[in-house]
């Protein structure tokens, strides 16, 4: 059943958080530059937090927004938590089905698609989540042709038990692209999808990388490569960020720290995540974990950028933007790479309905020692 577009949507459609990939020159230090944020105020776009999460009727996709056939749309999504008996929540399913709807060329999975982290789970039970998780969410990507790109998450592989399965699952799941470097697939890998360059990150562990040395002496060999170099655009996603960005309750402004990658700032040093990502040309990075949406640039005080997506939930557990009273919706993003260099944003929630993004911050503190900022 079609939905009906209203004006009001419209308008929103006209104000998408666009970057623009300065012609993607792979020698400049910075190739991307967003472009303000929209300055809408449609009041008939709910604000975020108040939909129903579990809605799960679902529109077609919307006839407004028209890609060029020669655009490269890929979907992301992260945190859907099935439980240990193999049960997701309505909202998870709804996404799923919501993003083949649009049809994108791949979908990247940002971590956290099972319950783990628990030492007294037995083998049998994780086999049992993974399996369901081939039932109920992997098996509608191969229905539709469309290849799935997971990186693992704190729930998949932080213990030797859950890698060592994960390890095992995606074996026998490996999805058809076309690797630059799979030897350590399914943890730490690289791949190209139409002239994009893209790198999973294994950093499902807390504080720093997993395999610390190793990987990131093979990020920096990746991101120097000819291939990447010569890419269109550079995309690293990881589950665990470098900061977070939400709070467990509303209006405050201590900041849920279970998680971040803290020794990988730039703050320990040149060879650390934060400034290999800088040093190294990368177009966007997107992150889990957080259970909150925010899209913008990390800026420093000494002028880098660094632009981050920070992913909504597919599961339960929406968190508090920092210093808000905003939980952003269960949902999954669209990037849309343009033929022209422009990559487009879009945010949509469970029902597939496209965010605004009005009422979202223009700005969050990451380390208010170090000057660090999360810019819109």
């Amino acid at each position: 059943m079609k939905t009906k577009v209203t004006a009001s949507f419209k308008i929103l459609a006209a104000f998408l958080l666009v970057s623009t990939l300065a012609a993607c020159a792979p020698s400049n230090s910075d190739v991307l530059s967003t472009a303000l944020p929209g300055t809408d105020t449609d009041n008939s776009q709910s604000v975020p937090g108040t939909e129903d999460p579990s809605t799960p009727t679902l529109p077609e996709p919307d006839d407004e927004i028209k890609d060029s056939a020669k655009s490269l749309k890929i979907h992301a999504f992260a945190d859907m938590n099935i439980d240990t008996s193999g049960t997701y929540a309505n909202a998870t399913i709804s996404i799923v089905k919501s993003m083949i709807s649009r049809q994108p060329a791949a979908i990247l999975g940002v971590g956290d698609y099972i319950d783990g982290e628990k030492k007294s789970l037995s083998d049998s039970t994780y086999v049992n989540m993974w399996n369901q998780f081939s039932k109920k969410v992997l098996s509608f990507m191969r229905d539709a042709n469309i290849p799935f790109l997971p990186t693992p998450g704190n729930h998949d592989a932080y213990y030797a038990q859950e890698r060592r399965l994960y390890d095992s699952f995606w074996g026998k799941n490996k999805p058809n692209v076309e690797y630059v470097d799979d030897d350590n697939f399914p943890f730490y890998y690289s791949f190209i999808k139409e002239d994009v360059f893209f790198v999973s990150l294994d950093d499902a562990n807390y504080s720093r990388l997993s395999n610390r040395t190793a990987q990131l002496a093979w990020l920096k060999e990746q991101l120097s490569s000819a291939r990447a170099k010569g890419a269109r655009a550079r995309v690293v996603y990881g589950h665990i960020p470098l900061y977070s960005i939400v709070s467990s309750k509303a209006n405050s402004s201590t900041v849920y720290e279970n998680g971040v990658l803290a020794g990988e700032r730039r703050t320990a040093g040149s060879n650390t995540l934060e400034s290999i990502l800088l040093s190294h040309n990368v177009d966007l990075v997107i992150f889990g974990h957080s259970h909150g949406f925010y899209s913008g640039h990390y800026t420093y005080p000494d002028g880098k950028k660094l632009q981050v997506v920070s992913m909504p939930c597919a599961g339960s557990s929406p968190r508090y933007l920092v210093g808000t009273s905003i939980r952003t919706p269960q949902g999954y993003v669209e990037l849309v790479f343009s033929e022209t260099n422009q990559l487009t944003i879009r945010y949509y929630n469970s029902s597939g309905t496209l965010q605004s993004l009005s009422s979202l911050p223009a700005a969050l503190t990451l380390d208010s020692k170090n000057g660090v900022k999360y810019v819109r």
